[in-house]
């Protein structure tokens, strides 16, 4: 807890006088596919109240273990008062990826997903859609403005996320960004950002580049965190857990960042990409402690929940004892003739 401390001082420096604007606080969330999150006892202290998840914009029909699985993870937030944020993706597998859906197409199977899951209100429309090598929205920027309209028409009421951009900042991704925006109508838009590309060698420009290009955008980081192995990224906690603590300082200075989703909980066994807080063996990693000294700090600190009624009614008022009966008094020896 010495380096939130020490990042709290800092912070409390730079801000200026006593008298200076407060930040406005930001919301911490988790990324994790895995329902068991919700049964560690870890991660239900931090105080979390927010987590994300991905699913197949068709899950509904395509049914099986992809919905199976939807109905545990989204089953088991709801048990314990998690407010799920869940974005759309292509299908699963890769030969379906390629498949673009029509508007038409979209909007039934998200009437479907509502109707599933009435209780979820917060939706991003589809993720990482400028990723062209894995998405089919890479090359359809105006399709996904028009799947991200469609939802808004058919979920009043809901927050919606536009849509969420890997942040790469060459000159494709902000050619994508502008043909999105002006199909997308006017905003203000809430644009979820994946940074790994420069918090893991630990910039923070290309965040910075979206603010000043954006300025009536509404902001959140809807994935982010240490990546402890992917490609050419050795397996590394330490290097972890160095990013985990820039994105928080990082954070720390933009205000305009509403939400922070870290990705992700706990290593599920694919060698391809690591960015757990918790080993598979559950023992807690370098990164997690980072994730409890980031939310230390005044900005990022959680919001105790609202008691609304007492815990437990008040007991009755004990009734009055009955008043003690009169004595009768025994009659005389002898009878009246005596």
């Amino acid at each position: 807890m010495l380096r939130g401390i020490s990042i709290a001082l800092v912070a409390a420096a730079l801000a200026g006088p006593a008298g200076a604007a407060t930040p406005p606080r930001a919301v911490t969330g988790m990324g994790e596919q895995n329902p068991t999150m919700f049964d560690d006892a870890r991660f239900l202290d931090t105080g979390i109240r927010h987590a994300r998840l991905i699913l197949p914009y068709d899950v509904v029909t395509a049914r099986g273990w992809q919905l199976g699985a939807a109905d545990a993870w989204l089953g088991a937030a709801r048990r314990e008062g998690i407010e799920p944020l869940v974005t759309f993706t292509a299908r699963w597998g890769e030969r379906r990826r390629v498949h673009l859906p029509s508007v038409r197409e979209y909007a039934k199977r998200f009437a479907e997903f509502r109707a599933r899951y009435p209780w979820v209100r917060e939706f991003g429309t589809w993720n990482e859609a400028n990723l062209a090598s894995s998405q089919p929205t890479g090359h359809h920027p105006r399709r996904a403005a028009d799947y991200y309209r469609a939802l808004k028409r058919r979920c009043r009421g809901c927050t919606v996320v536009a849509v969420d951009i890997l942040l790469t900042g060459n000159w494709r991704t902000w050619r994508w960004l502008r043909a999105f925006q002006a199909r997308a109508g006017r905003g203000p838009h809430i644009f979820g950002l994946h940074n790994y590309p420069e918090v893991t060698r630990l910039r923070s420009h290309v965040t910075r580049a979206f603010l000043r290009r954006l300025p009536r955008a509404r902001v959140w980081i809807t994935e982010t965190g240490g990546i402890v192995r992917h490609n050419a990224w050795e397996y590394n906690e330490d290097r972890a857990a160095r990013v985990i603590r820039h994105v928080f300082r990082v954070t720390n200075g933009l205000h305009r960042i509403e939400r922070l989703y870290l990705y992700n909980w706990r290593f599920d066994g694919n060698r391809d990409w690591d960015s757990g807080l918790i080993a598979r063996n559950g023992r807690p990693r370098l990164g997690y402690y980072e994730l409890l000294d980031g939310m230390s700090l005044a900005r990022f600190r959680p919001v105790p929940l609202p008691v609304d009624e007492p815990i437990a009614p008040p007991l009755p008022p004990e009734p009055e004892p009955d008043p003690a009966p009169e004595p009768t008094p025994e009659p005389p020896a002898g009878g009246p003739d005596d």
